[in-house]
């Protein structure tokens, strides 16, 4: 029996879903990426999640797409076009989930790895992780966000160093031109990844989700747009039982209860 492409494990409001061809690297072909939206559909539904993680199965998290797969439907264009578009549409759905995402990076995060890591609000990776765009190493053009995500992440010079060269980083270096929030020694990742689960899961659901929905909405509206975006945001949230629970709290010298 073929392995499940991809695994999902819940515990206390986390849900981890874990990248499930280890013996390649975990590359991304269309059984992969239609497991990933019906789990981002269903976790979207299940108000118990608080937070994701995304990470790879054994050394990797993502060595990118499935080449082997992708060679055999380059000439078929109706299923070459069909994967592409769900490689969009899932990448999308998981920027816009409404809860927080944390990529787990260990090994190799490349190519359409590295695009599925940019659609995740947090990155936190081994010092030793090699992370790069290397599209432009074997002749390809990314499909999955790059060219987008990249420049407004870390910069349109330093993102065409990384598309047009092919240049790998390091962790530590990744983290130094921000591409990861943060990166540690590769034995003390797992202890990192909970911490900042821990920080996560205590906070208000609902603010973080309104916080996620306007930062996001930052980079197509003018800050004028999004300044009135944000006063907006304030007063609906104002209005629900989160905001009143974390005032409460403060004045009775307590840690909210969410």
């Amino acid at each position: 029996m073929t392995p499940a492409p991809l695994l999902i494990e819940r515990a206390g409001g986390v849900a981890r879903l874990i990248l499930n061809r280890p013996d390649t690297h975990n590359p991304i072909n269309l059984e992969l990426v239609e497991a990933l939206a019906a789990a981002l559909a269903a976790l979207r539904a299940d108000a118990g999640v608080r937070v994701l993680t995304i990470e790879g199965a054994g050394r990797s998290f993502s060595a990118g797409a499935d080449l082997k797969y992708f060679l055999t439907i380059l000439h078929d264009p109706p299923h070459l076009t069909h994967y592409i578009h769900r490689i969009r549409d899932t990448f999308n759905a998981l920027e816009a989930f409404p809860r927080p995402i944390l990529a787990v990076i260990r090994g190799y995060c490349l190519a359409g790895g590295l695009e599925l890591m940019l659609a995740c609000d947090f990155a936190l990776a081994a010092e030793d992780a090699q992370l790069g765009d290397q599209h432009a190493n074997y002749g390809l053009f990314p499909g999955g966000g790059a060219s987008q995500r990249l420049p407004r992440l870390i910069g349109e010079r330093k993102a065409k160093e990384l598309m047009l060269l092919g240049t790998r980083l390091s962790g530590r270096e990744a983290e130094r031109v921000g591409l990861v929030n943060r990166a540690v020694p590769a034995a003390e990742l797992d202890a990192v990844v909970r911490e900042w689960l821990a920080r996560l899961t205590e906070k208000s659901p609902t603010g973080l989700s309104y916080m996620k929905q306007a930062v996001r909405l930052s980079a197509s509206v003018s800050p004028e747009a999004g300044i009135e975006l944000e006063a907006a945001k304030f007063l609906e949230y104002a209005t629900l039982p989160d905001l009143k629970e974390g005032l409460d709290a403060f004045s009775a010298k307590r840690k909210p209860r969410f």
